[in-house]
């Protein structure tokens, strides 16, 4: 069941803004996958970069937030869970002598918890409650606002204790089925609970249905779908956030959503630019997934539109924004060169063995830092021809192996991997860049990344395997100190990105350098 579509010629919306931003974020590199314009109810305008449809799972990271609050609305409408609860009354067996009563379940869905719990906390196969509740305090719980995911992964655990089954089963019936949203994949810890904070995927079409039943006050079908008046309450301004920083995440938090520079208006967020963006004045919504390292410049496109998206139609644009939309190009342009079979054959079927860290893998180290199963250490790579001389590159990681097959004409090949317990939909694609240099793009559909690797053969006697991956952890790195109300100056931004990062780079994406033959 997919949103009602309409004709944007019918909308009042302006196809030039639309089109302008959709020019600058392919002129800036700004990283969109997909976006989806909704007005009065109706899509009146959508553009998908291949491989992406309206279908494709995407990783929310912490947009997760949002529906996770959306949860809690429905336990504190059914008399279950109150915001003024400590956490101790779910979960006092984590603390015999009350260090954690001051927290209630207020301060977990508004961020004022005041405790300490970092994005790098290795949460493999422990106890992510204990983690909470030993984690320090930095604050007094309701003095500041501290942006941290684990308040949201224990408002999971808590709404999981109390109803006796997962996130996903609570919210089954309560919010997916009625908006016509298949049962989705929700990362969870080593006792079934959802991570809450990060952890879903869901497809645009499935996200623009929460965000437009949030603009619908939480109808749906003319039916309640969220109660009316947790969406009153929490896409309203309920705490202060950082005083510095981009001015989309100054304006004050809800339960789980962002107040935003613009009036009558606020948007769900997750990291790389996952938005929702509810205009109530306008009864018009905004939902774009995206894989970009500094999602603040994507930010800035979306309010530069702003300023003249429900201006005087400019028709003329209407056909150039129609072309521009239904021609959006590939996401990795990787030309087809003149293949080297003599290579292909020598390394055919051959282990390129290597030693890496952990935090080496496929995946992008934004999910990795949190996953709760141990991936990475990548061991070796294994390049394959079958019959037909189709190029097939398979690999180890953790207890995983894999085997994708590459696309060497410049189009996507797809592949279904598995790693961390979770399945990913995997499309590559690679080419002989230079003689000796066969460089092989990995998307992983779910996880908004690709993975470049540049097998280097012109040194038989030291092959070399470049890793590196985009959005790039250089400028991510940057922005999570702006997100955060840190903003660095020039000079140390340029320290951070060609001294600090690089020696991160070292552990968490390094050049494999491949045993002797």
């Amino acid at each position: 069941m997919q949103i009602k579509r309409g004709d944007i010629k019918e909308s009042g919306i302006n196809p030039k803004a639309v089109y302008d931003f959709v020019k600058r974020c392919e002129a800036e590199e700004l990283g969109t996958d997909s976006f989806i314009l909704i007005k009065d109810g109706k899509v009146v305008c959508e553009g998908y970069h291949n491989p992406y449809n309206n279908e494709t799972k995407h990783v929310m990271f912490s947009l997760s937030k949002t529906v996770t609050a959306i949860a809690l609305g429905y336990a504190v409408d059914e008399g279950k869970i109150s915001l003024d609860d400590s956490i101790c009354k779910y979960y006092g067996e984590y603390d015999r002598f009350g260090f954690n009563k001051p927290i209630t379940m207020r301060h977990l869905v508004t961020m004022t918890a005041g405790k300490m719990i970092g994005m790098a906390e290795n949460r493999r196969n422990k106890d992510w409650i204990k983690i909470f509740f030993d984690a320090p305090y930095v604050f007094k719980p309701g003095k500041h606002f501290l942006y941290v995911n684990d308040n949201f992964y224990l408002i999971s655990a808590i709404i999981s204790k109390v109803y006796g089954e997962t996130l996903v089963d609570f919210l089954k019936p309560r919010l997916f089925e009625p908006l016509g949203i298949e049962k989705p994949v929700w990362e969870v810890d080593k006792f079934g609970y959802a991570a809450g904070g990060w952890g879903l995927y869901l497809s645009i079409e499935e996200l623009s249905k929460i965000v437009l039943c949030y603009a619908q006050n939480g109808m749906w079908d003319e039916k309640q779908v969220i109660p009316a008046e947790w969406v009153k309450e929490s896409s309203s301004y309920q705490v202060p956030t950082n005083k510095k920083g981009h001015k989309d995440v100054t304006k004050g938090y809800g339960y789980g959503i962002w107040q935003i520079a613009r009036p009558e208006s606020y948007r769900a967020y997750g990291l790389h630019g996952q938005l929702g963006y509810v205009f109530k004045d306008k009864n018009t919504v905004l939902v774009i997934n995206s894989g970009v390292s500094r999602d603040e410049y994507l930010g800035d496109a979306v309010n530069d539109m702003l300023e003249t998206l429900w201006d005087e139609p400019e028709t003329e644009y209407y056909d150039k924004l129609s072309e521009l939309v239904s021609s959006l190009g590939d996401k990795d342009d990787l030309p087809a060169q003149m293949r080297n079979r003599k290579l292909e054959l020598d390394y055919n079927q051959k282990a390129l063995m290597t030693h890496s860290s952990v935090f080496a893998s496929m995946i992008h180290p934004t999910m990795t830092a949190v996953m709760n199963e141990k991936i990475g250490c990548i061991d070796r790579f294994i390049l394959s021809l079958d019959k037909d001389y189709n190029l097939y590159l398979a690999w180890k990681e953790g207890s995983y192996v894999n085997k994708i097959k590459l696309g060497m004409d410049n189009e996507y090949e797809k592949t279904t991997i598995k790693l961390a317990g979770l399945e990913y939909n995997v499309f590559s694609k690679a080419a002989w860049t230079q003689e000796k240099v066969l460089t092989v793009l990995i998307r992983i559909g779910e996880t908004c990344h690709v993975r470049k690797l540049e097998f280097d053969f012109k040194n038989e006697k030291h092959i070399k395997i470049k890793n590196t991956s985009s959005p790039d952890l250089a400028t991510l790195a940057t922005h999570y100190l702006d997100f955060s109300g840190m903003p660095l100056s020039p000079k140390l931004t340029t320290i951070l990105e060609e001294v600090v990062v690089p020696a991160v780079l070292l552990y968490g994406e390094p050049t494999f350098r491949i045993k002797k033959r």
